[in-house]
């Protein structure tokens, strides 16, 4: 499958849990981002007998699972037990999910604030980061690559020393560097090497996560292009992930990508009906 674009959406397209939108969308798709989280108020952390029923549905549907790590946890923060707590977070979905052998993991670098700046005090902000990173790459087994650090408000730029000592790869949340107004052009010749998850979605008048047909339809396809060109040149496998949350976007959204010349082509499951 090397060079393949795997094409997936979240595992909240219904008004459902996990396994009902699992159960929905396996024969559509390639990939599933198992959207997680965990408070004092709700969790959705799937129990042994539905990660048993995930991995079925997805040995029987060839497909494969991002997971999104929870938003509420934070790893800047100079609180050395709240960054215990996350480190905890993070290696207990590690454990939960490993017998879906995800694809990757989608993680928040949580900035103290939302804006160009991520902290008033950013270079205390990367050096918990830092200690947050070290401490759990240290106590998991897993490859550090499959580690996908997400684009966020802030330029990219700020957090990449630290994902490139550590040896992480990269969400690129194009919708998020429209939403900026940041230069997409530039952040997809300089992340997407980097980028083993790409995020989708249309954004339209300060809001994102919108479906496609609601997007800048020539930005979605000249990003689709330089997604598809790089990873034929690159051959590396990648996962391209609708980041929707309705039936009516979700099925907008396939339509464009169906009817998108830059995805012409592309093999990709369900999508293009080779479930």
């Amino acid at each position: 499958m090397d060079g393949r674009i795997r094409v997936g959406t979240t595992s909240y397209i219904k008004p459902a849990d996990i396994l009902p939108n699992v159960r929905y969308l396996a024969p559509l798709v390639d990939d599933i981002e198992l959207v997680l989280f965990e408070s004092a108020e709700a969790s959705n952390l799937p129990d042994e007998r539905t990660i048993a029923e995930l991995a079925s549905l997805a040995r029987e549907h060839d497909l494969t699972y991002t997971v999104h790590f929870p938003l509420d946890i934070f790893p800047g923060s100079r609180d050395e037990a709240e960054r215990a707590e996350a480190a905890m977070m993070l290696n207990g979905i590690v454990s939960l999910t490993e017998e879906l052998d995800p694809f990757g993991y989608v993680l928040h670098l949580t900035p103290d604030h939302y804006g160009v700046s991520p902290s008033h005090e950013v270079e205390a902000w990367l050096s918990s980061l830092d200690r947050s990173l070290e401490e759990f790459l240290k106590t998991t087994a897993i490859d550090p690559a499959l580690i996908c650090v997400e684009t966020l408000s802030y330029p990219f730029a700020i957090v990449e020393e630290l994902v490139r000592r550590y040896g992480l790869s990269v969400t690129l949340d194009i919708g998020h560097i429209w939403l900026m107004g940041y230069d997409s052009d530039e952040a997809v010749r300089h992340l997407l090497p980097q980028s083993r998850i790409c995020h989708l979605h249309g954004v339209a008048d300060g809001t994102d996560h919108l479906g496609l047909d609601a997007g800048d339809g020539e930005a979605i396809e000249r990003f689709l292009r330089s997604l598809v060109e790089h990873t034929e040149r690159d051959g590396r496998e990648r996962v391209l992930t609708l980041e929707i949350f309705s039936e009516r976007e979700f099925e907008a959204s396939l339509s464009f990508l169906r009817a998108s010349r830059a995805m012409m082509g592309q093999s990709s499951g369900g999508v293009y009906g080779n479930h």
